[in-house]
């Protein structure tokens, strides 16, 4: 008997036969579509999603993958097939949110002259949404300043799982996406059930309810780490649709790109065009 979701290793022999193989050559090449080189990746850490780093430009499996899903969607194949594609690929005019102001993603979308780019990090709740604290742009992601139809693509890295009270957040980023824009986001994901877990919830006064363990992700702004609210699950795509969007759930390998392990999971909201200008969702193999 044979489980239909989730997928387990067993059933995908070829994949991890080739992450095996990565692991075991620990340095391996391929092309990263964040530096839009030929590099080395090296896979000598287990924790595929965290590492693989490129040499050139440190960025992780994760950040690549955020890549491929934002190039899959500006191409419009929905696909990862051009092996050079990269974020240099990204045409002129794009308006691209990113709720970070660190790390390789970051620092090759600022430097791409053609977009308008705009980094964030949430810094303190005592400071309002588009206020500058030092060098860096504070934004709640509950709470933002941007105008309604105004952002082509939002990024958010292993984000939303720290947002208090994600679907007020993911309201916020259905307004300010232009029709057809996408929210593309990564996020701890049980494989194992359906409901999302609430570690810990926040109540008005701001005080936190703590219903596990606290569990702190590393967060280049705070020491002491960043709590997780939530560990998410399918129930989120229901959410995202309530919300408004159309959502896909996608799991990624593309060794050449350096995208391994069984954990490739990017998620694709897209904010739905009018009715008379609707199009064909480009993702034609979701998960």
């Amino acid at each position: 008997m044979q489980s239909i979701w989730p997928l387990t290793d067993k059933q995908r022999p070829a994949r991890r036969f080739i992450d095996t193989v990565a692991h075991t050559l620990r340095l391996v090449p391929g092309f990263c579509n964040i530096c839009g080189g030929l590099t080395i990746f090296n896979v000598k850490h287990p924790n595929f999603r965290e590492h693989a780093n490129c040499v050139r430009c440190k960025s992780v499996n994760r950040q690549r993958q955020i890549a491929a899903a934002l190039l899959s969607c500006v191409e419009g194949d929905g696909t990862m097939t051009r092996l050079t594609s990269s974020l240099y690929s990204l045409p002129a005019g794009l308006v691209i949110w990113n709720a970070e102001t660190t790390r390789a993603l970051h620092t090759r979308l600022k430097q791409h002259p053609g977009i308008h780019y705009i980094a964030s990090d949430f810094v303190d709740a005592r400071h309002a949404s588009g206020e500058r604290v030092g060098e860096v742009l504070h934004v709640d992601m509950q709470h933002t300043h941007f105008e309604d139809n105004s952002i082509d693509f939002i990024l958010s890295s292993d984000v939303l799982e720290h947002v208090p009270f994600f679907e007020v957040a993911l309201k916020e980023t259905y307004r300010v996406l232009k029709p057809g824009g996408c929210h593309i986001f990564t996020a701890p994901f049980y494989h194992h059930r359906f409901t999302n877990e609430i570690r810990a919830a926040q109540t008005d006064d701001g005080s936190i309810i703590y219903n596990r363990r606290a569990w702190y992700h590393d967060d280049p702004l705070r020491p002491e780490g960043v709590l997780t609210y939530t560990v998410f699950a399918p129930e989120l795509l229901c959410q995202l649709e309530r919300t408004g969007f159309e959502a896909r759930l996608l799991r990624l390998h593309s060794p050449w790109h350096g995208i391994y392990g069984q954990n490739g999971l990017v998620i694709v909201a897209r904010k739905a065009l009018p009715p008379n200008h609707a199009r064909d969702w480009i993702f034609s193999d979701p998960a």
